[in-house]
Order: structure tokens, then sequence, then C-alpha cells
């Protein structure tokens, strides 16, 4: 059985009967066949006429006329005829090459328009960018631990970019206060909760988040 099902019954409606123009009796038939192949795991089947005419409740001629519009535009290819039956392949959408598929649509964001502190929407990709560790502290975080603190407090100046948010615990959060960034992670170099090297690295963190060449990646978003 094919495995997104809810994929392809929207191909049927969004490319196949539009671009194809097939009428109610074609869509009818077609979706049987479908529903006797395909969702069963196999791509042909063998179909006799009388049935398919019960089934549909129109004449013997009017099936042979529906399958042969249908093995037309390709929709099925009928590999052989007896007494018995037809023997009909059925395509799905996606291996049909009349149709033509439109590219996705894709949306470019500028990210240096967006507001990564309100309404705590980038807390995901602030994280991953973090490494999913306070700027600060360095200490493991998880969406319910974290706190988006400001490295240039917001009694400084209001910037919520991408460049000024990081994610933090909430400890650090609350003794950071107003203080900038560097003075902070001075501070904790002082009292020995950071090393020479973790202050190092925290600071060059900080001036790549600055000037911009640390950008989150949003796509992390949920």
């Amino acid at each position: 059985m094919h495995a997104e099902w809810g994929k392809v019954i929207a191909d049927f409606e969004d490319v196949l009967f539009p671009q194809l123009s097939l009428d109610p009796w074609e869509r009818t038939l077609y979706l049987h066949l479908v529903r006797h192949t395909r969702l069963k795991g196999v791509s042909s089947g063998l179909f006799a006429i009388g049935p398919l005419s019960k089934v549909l409740s129109i004449s013997d001629f009017k099936v042979r006329e529906v399958l042969r519009s249908l093995h037309t535009k390709s929709c099925i290819r009928i590999e052989d005829r007896s007494r018995n039956g037809h023997l009909i392949h059925v395509m799905l959408p996606t291996e049909i090459p009349v149709l033509t598929w439109s590219e996705p649509e894709v949306t470019n964001v500028d990210l240096e328009s967006l507001d990564f502190f309100s309404g705590r929407r980038y807390v995901v990709p602030l994280m991953a960018r973090e490494n999913y560790a306070c700027f600060y502290c360095l200490r493991t975080l998880t969406t319910d631990t974290c706190e988006l603190d400001h490295l240039v407090p917001q009694i400084e100046k209001i910037d919520n970019s991408y460049k000024n948010v990081v994610a933090s615990c909430h400890n650090c959060n609350k003794a950071k206060g107003s203080q900038s960034a560097v003075a902070f992670l001075r501070a904790k170099y002082r009292a020995s909760l950071l090393s020479e090297e973790d202050l190092q690295n925290r600071i060059s963190t900080l001036d790549a988040i600055q000037n911009g060449t640390l950008a989150p990646d949003i796509r992390t978003d949920d």
C-alpha cells in the first residue's frame, strides 16, 4: 500500500482531475480501479466489463468508453484483453508523465526584521544556536528552563533581534540584570564559575552573535 495516501488523494483533486479534465464517470471509475489495485498494494488487476457496469450503474458500452478515455489520458494502461476481462495497470498521479507539478513556493524571510524576544516564538532556534546550553554558564537548557536574555540590556536600547537575544538559564537571567553581557561573563570568571578558556570562548561567541555571523536557523523552530 502506498505510504502517503493523504498526499495521493490531494493529488487526485488538485492535479490529476483538473489537468486531465476527468468527467464524473472517469473519476468514479478511476477511483474504483485505484481502490482495487493500488490500495491493495498491487499496480494491476483484472476487471470484467459486466461487474464494472453494475458497480457504476452504467451500460457496458459506457464502461468501455470510459476505460478507453482513461487509457488515452494515461491514467491507466490496458495491458491485455480476454474473455475474463481487461488487465489494467493503474497509474498514480506522480506516475503520469503528462501532468505538470508546480515547484513549492519558497518564502524569503528577512531575519533582520524578526522579533526573537516577544512571545518566545524562536526559543528553539536560539537554543539550537547556543547548543542547548545557557549562553553565560553553559548549563544545559530545555524549552521549559530556558529564559531569553538581552546581551545589551533593554534599559540601554530596545533590540529584540537575533544579534541581541540569547538563551540563558533562569539564574543567569536574573543575576545579570542590567549588566552588559561582557561584564556579567567577567564577573562569573572572577567568581571561578567560568574557566579562562570558557570566558574567551563566550566572548568570541558574543562577538559572532553581535556581528551577525552566528545567526539562528529558524528552520529548527517547532
